[in-house]
């Protein structure tokens, strides 16, 4: 836009000039031609100098929207608010003349005074005489002018108001007053106001309202005032206050502006004149386009877009009518035509502003493209041509303007990735304002793209101008003293001269011209990388820098195209993304520059570019003749060049695959793997490797050096075998090979070597070395860049053939641990164990390996919780658990024991063998060999207990004796005797010999004794599988002293010794009783069966009522009759009894059946005497507990009786 008039460009913002708050630096007034006859305005009063007067005028110069984007949400402040020039002066101001002074009378022909019209126009009018448009111009940029920089909507006076002193007042009113005069006088409709800054508020000072009313009556005029105010945001909200109040009142203006402009519009043109300067008026379409640009202009100053628009486009119309429009009308060669283009181009940029600010993005680009077809248009059919370098000149700009009022509009959808949203995609064009049908779909560049696409127009138009300006003939390049006025004269109907210089200027001979076209098209491509750049689109980016690069060198600037190669080479896209063509041309083009430049800060770049141009020799971007050993032989390098290149920034122009023989292997044995490095060019220039470098594994690598051999130069391929590997001292593996790579050749290299170490191996890296005098190259291929090979090559019959190989990837091995020889062996182990029992595990060590071998051998075993198991090497358990083997001889064997104490606990153990041992050979190697086998031990016996009580028969203590204290040693309690009875359960397949149990007592509670008649069976017990035995203990309970009502708790533990016949060891088994619980202070009642019976088929039942309670009882005792007895003794009863006293009642039954002999002449049966003995006081039924032998409970828990002579059946 800078070749345009800043009025015609600029956007238009309602013009507040601000009066008494001092002026700003950064403001110049514009001088008027004619201000010696405008208004002028002046005032009396000081002005306002408060740093309170300074901050309210940077909250003034914040609502100034000269700078802001040409959208309508850059706006501050309320939504509503429209945005304002802001502009500060003094006192004084002087504002331009509304009409233009009469022009001087001169005599006539018959010397009397000429008539001249009465009606006066504006300065700036074609009917004014002195107007720079007098007499047929269209429009001038003073007139924008005019209305942006010299003539306000609105006036604001600012005045400092005394709180205390009214003397001023009068001042006041006085200077209000001469300045609304002074704009009335002006005739402007300029809108004024003034502000009074106080010094107290109201609050303080009420008399101060009384003075602004009067202020306010006598100057006609709406005051505003300002109370003290520091915080700023309170004064921000007081200036947006004030302009929102004035905002109606200065559209207003613009309006009444507007509509004056329609009214002349609608009186049509204005009649001819007659003046002593005489010449042609402007016609009737020059006049409608002066009163739409105005009425547009006006509608812009009031933000009213729409109807700005409509203005503009219609002065367009005007102007490109066929039919008496100002193009049809006027001389294509007359300085009236630029005028008229001038103006063209400027509503046409209007045009496009109102429609971004309207959103209009697509409707934008379109009017665009329309009016620079329509200008050609005119230009071919009324103009000289568009194929001057004229009109590129102007293809150019007009480019440029769009890309400038794309990034003044700063349009939502096309902001660069350093504004957008991290994360979020960023759009190259904005997308059309409405959906469209699929029929209607416009071209891509019908809709609006970023900036960069239009300055890519423009460095494409600058330089189709460079191209046409060079085309010129040499006649019409020189000075026009230096030429025929022929020549002459046709440069002026050839040339189109629209704001560029003239031929002689543009295109000098001397190469000296105005306008550097090379200098234009940099600056013009770097903005626009940089717009693309921002929008992270790079390809876009080195397109136009290559672009760039290529016209630089074309006009010898050599140095400043290396600049930019050199870092486009660097940091391309075009290499990875394999885009060979472009990359190749820029890397020729980057050789090119380096070698005419031949600059030793640039040697370096020798080497590397002739390593790529190998690789694009496929694309015949390189003479066949560039040798890589000798391209620095003519350069005057002292220190040798060292180059560290890699896969990821650079090519190479050879390509490398790998392949292991197998997929696994064993540390000891020989690894064979193949390389292969190819030409990827078919070029003619052999490439001479120094050496190869293999990173395999983490720490392993393999370096070939290069040795010369006999090899045909015309073999495609060959297969070559590198010498035997030989290790250095820091490790690394060394051999040699012939590493000149032919034209078209492929070679590959057969690498063996052997490790002593278990890992798995991977290619990781493969670097290729030239090395010469002058330089040493790197290249270095990541894992990524090596091919996988999937043949094995060999000879055959003196002919290279190839095999498949078996396995994926090709480029990993896994090798292995040596596989140990030594053999395991664990005879008679079985599936499951029992627990607590001791086993002892015969394991025999079998050497197969070829010599002596020492090492050990551990045992561990772990439960599912992580819980071991006790395992000792011996025949005790003083063993360790760590066995060495010494010298154990090839072929030989060692028989070992291992000692395995059983859990207490069943669960399922892992026994896991560990062999570690060494070859005499190697002592360095360790063997693993690693025996892991599931074994279960499980419970040999499953317990049932059972606790009753049984009748004691020994007399109990007396409560009334105390001769003796009751001790632990000597207890006074009530002593009870009680039965625990057991049920043991083989759970085994095997037999089980029983050889001791044992009861024992662990802890008793509640200050009791517990002594157990017979604690121990030693008896030898057969126990078959799934078979049961019922062993029974009796044990005797006694408190320490009568007094003590506590219940006892027992904790007991039955004790197993046994053994079974698949190991005779005898095992240990502790089988804990659930604690028992004795109450002592309850009373119960035991029945029993008198031993001695004279009369037969009779039996005496004993009942025995306990009381160790300290309270006396009484009991209802009831016999039950019966169908299988009939008893002797009372059927109903009252026992009262004692406490601490004990009582027997006894029955005598007679049977109602004889007892039937059985083979050894005895027999029996059960009967249910059936007695019920009730506690009077509580009313609860005692329950009978059996206190003998000849007495059980049933299903029932009812009481029976065994009659008979024979053994009472279990």
């Amino acid at each position: 836009m800078e070749a345009y008039p800043s009025g015609y460009v600029q956007h238009n913002l309602p013009l507040v000039l601000l009066s008494g708050l001092g002026q700003r630096g950064d403001q110049n007034q514009p001088s008027s031609k004619r201000q010696e006859s405008g208004a002028r305005i002046s005032t009396e009063s000081p002005e306002c100098q408060s740093e309170r007067a300074k901050h309210l005028l940077e909250e003034f110069v914040a609502l100034d929207g000269s700078q802001s984007a040409w959208n309508p949400t850059a706006l501050p402040g309320p939504p509503n608010n429209i945005r304002w020039k802001i502009k500060t002066i003094g006192r004084s101001y002087t504002l331009p003349a509304r009409k233009a002074a009469p022009s001087a009378q001169t005599a006539g022909a018959d010397g009397k005074p000429a008539s001249r019209s009465s009606e006066l126009h504006s300065p700036l009018s074609p009917l004014s005489p002195g107007s720079p448009l007098f007499p047929d111009g269209l429009f001038t940029p003073a007139w924008f002018s005019k209305h942006q920089d010299l003539v306000p909507s609105l006036f604001l006076s600012f005045f400092d108001l005394d709180g205390e002193d009214a003397s001023r007042d009068e001042q006041l009113k006085a200077d209000i007053n001469s300045t609304r005069t002074a704009l009335t006088r002006s005739g402007y409709k300029t809108r004024f106001a003034a502000v009074l800054l106080g010094q107290k508020s109201i609050l303080q000072a009420p008399e101060q309202e009384e003075r602004l009313a009067a202020i306010k009556r006598a100057t006609g005029l709406q005051v505003f005032f300002m109370p003290p105010i520091s915080a700023k945001a309170e004064m921000a909200t007081f200036v947006q206050g004030i302009m929102a109040t004035l905002q109606p009142s200065c559209i207003e203006y613009y309006r009444e502006l507007t509509k004056h402009a329609r009214r002349k519009k609608a009186r049509g043109a204005p009649p001819p004149q007659s003046s002593q300067h005489g010449g042609a008026a402007p016609s009737a379409s020059a006049w409608s386009v002066r009163y739409e640009l105005k009425q547009g202009v006006f509608e812009e100053f009031t933000q009213s877009m729409v109807a700005a628009e409509r203005h503009y486009a219609t002065a367009i119309e005007e102007l490109f009518s066929s039919e008496g429009g100002v193009f049809e009308t006027t001389a294509s060669w007359s300085p009236r035509w630029d005028e008229a283009r001038l103006l063209c181009d400027a509503l046409a940029l209007r045009v496009v502003r109102c429609q971004l600010w309207l959103g209009q993005t697509t409707g934008a680009a379109q009017s665009w493209i329309n009016y620079k077809f329509r200008m050609k248009d005119l230009i071919d059919r009324r103009g000289k041509g568009s194929l001057t370098y004229g009109w590129s000149a102007w293809e150019g700009r007009w480019a440029e303007i769009m890309a400038q009022i794309v990034q003044l509009a700063d349009v939502p959808s096309l902001k660069a990735a350093k504004d957008a949203d991290e994360g979020t995609a960023v759009q190259v064009y904005a997308f059309p304002e409405k959906p469209l049908a699929p029929s209607d779909r416009l071209p891509p560049f019908n809709l609006l793209h970023h900036s960069g696409y239009w300055l890519r127009l423009l460095a494409g138009s600058v330089r189709t101008r460079w191209e046409r300006a060079l085309a010129m003939p040499e006649d019409d390049r020189v000075s026009p003293g230096q030429s025929p006025a022929s020549k002459v004269a046709n440069r002026a109907v050839t040339y189109d001269t629209y704001l560029v210089p003239e031929p002689h200027e543009e295109s000098p001979l001397s190469g000296e011209g105005i306008y550097d076209h090379a200098v234009e098209l940099e600056k013009a491509t770097v903005r626009a990388v940089e717009a693309f750049e921002s929008r992270r689109q790079v390809r876009m980016s080195e397109q136009l820098r290559l672009a760039l690069a290529e016209d630089l060198v074309r006009v010898g600037r050599h140095s400043d195209a290396l600049t930019i190669l050199v870092q486009l080479w660097e940091l391309t896209t075009w290499r990875e993304d394999e885009w060979l063509a472009p990359f190749g041309k820029l890397v020729r083009l980057l050789s090119d520059c380096v070698h005419r430049e031949k600059s030793i800060k640039h040697a370096h770049l020798v080497p590397a570019l002739h390593w790529e141009l190998f690789a694009l020799q496929n694309y015949e971007m390189v003479p066949e003749s560039h040798d890589l050993a000798s391209c620095l032989d003519d350069w005057a390098v002292e220190d040798s060049i060292v180059l560290e290149l890699n896969d990821k920034e650079r090519l190479s122009p050879v390509a490398a695959s790998f392949v292991f023989e197998d997929l696994q292997s064993h540390v000891g044995e020989l690894l064979r793997c193949q390389l292969t490095l190819a030409r990827n060019t078919p070029a003619t220039t052999s490439i001479p490797l120094s050496r190869v470098e293999l990173k395999i594994g983490t720490a392993r690598s393999i370096t070939i050096e290069h040795e010369t051999s006999d090899g045909s130069q015309e073999t495609p391929t060959v297969l070559a075998k590198v010498s035997q590997l030989k290790e250095s001292t820091d490790g690394v593996l060394g051999g040699s090979a012939d590493l000149v790579l032919h034209p078209a050749q492929r070679k590959i290299y057969d690498i063996s070597f052997m490790l002593r170490e278990a890992e798995t191996l991977r290619l990781t890296e493969l670097t290729l070395v030239v090395e010469t005098e002058k330089f040493e190259l790197s290249h270095r291929l990541e894992d990524d860049s090596i091919h996988l090979a999937s043949r094995w090559h060999v000879l055959k019959n003196k002919q290279l053939d190839s095999i498949p190989v078996p396995h994926m990837d090709t480029k990993s091995i896994n090798v292995r641990p040596k596989p140990p020889k030594i053999q395991v062996l664990m005879h008679g182990i079985r599936k499951q164990y029992y627990t607590d029992e001791k086993i002892r595990l015969p394991i025999e060590l079998i050497n197969e390996e070829a010599e002596v071998a020492n090492g050990t051998i551990s045992a561990i075993g772990l439960g599912p919780a992580g819980e071991a198991v006790e395992m000792f090497w011996g025949s005790d358990e003083k063993g360790d658990s760590i066995r060495q083997i010494s010298s154990l001889a090839s072929s030989a064997s060692d028989q070992v024991v291992l000692l395995i104490n059983a859990p207490p606990e069943a669960m399922s153990c892992t026994l896991t063998l560990d062999l570690q041992y060494t070859l005499q050979s190697g002592p360095e190697s360790v063997l693993s060999k690693t025996l892991t086998v599931e074994v279960d031990f499980i419970n040999p016996f499953e317990a049932i207990f059972t606790f009753a009580p049984r009748l004691y028969r020994e007399p109990w203590p007396s409560c009334f004796d105390s001769s003796t204290l009751g001790t632990a040693e000597s207890p006074d309690g009530i002593p009870q005797l009680w039965n625990l009875g057991t049920q043991i359960t083989s759970l085994i397949e095997d037999s089980l010999t029983i050889n001791r149990l044992e009861l024992k007592v662990h802890d008793v509670l509640g200050d009791s004794s517990c002594h157990i008649t017979d604690p121990s069976i030693t008896k030898q017990t057969y126990l078959p599988p799934q078979d049961r035995i019922t062993p029974s203990f009796e044990l005797t309970t006694q408190k320490f002293s009568l007094d003590d009502r506590r219940a006892t708790a027992l904790d007991l533990s039955l004790i197993i010794t046994w053994s079974h016949a698949t190991n005779p060891t005898p095992a240990t088994t502790t089988i804990a009783v659930p604690r028992l619980s004795i109450p002592t202070s309850e009373p119960r009642v035991l029945c029993s069966v008198s031993d001695h019976e004279p009369t037969l088929g009779a039996v005496t039942v004993q009942y025995h009522l306990e009381n160790p309670s300290t309270h006396f009882l009484t009991f209802a005792l009831t016999m039950e009759a019966s169908e299988d007895f009939a008893f002797s003794g009372p059927k109903y009863r009252t026992l009262s009894l004692a406490p601490l006293s004990r009582h027997q009642a006894d029955y005598r039954l007679f049977l109602h059946r004889e007892i039937e002999q059985g083979e050894d002449g005895k027999g029996g049966f059960w009967i249910r005497p059936v007695l019920q003995v009730l506690d009077s006081y509580y009313q609860k039924n005692l329950r009978i507990q059996p206190g003998g032998e000849r007495v059980r409970l049933d299903e029932k828990r009812e009481v029976m009786v065994w009659v008979g002579e024979s053994e009472v059946p279990k």
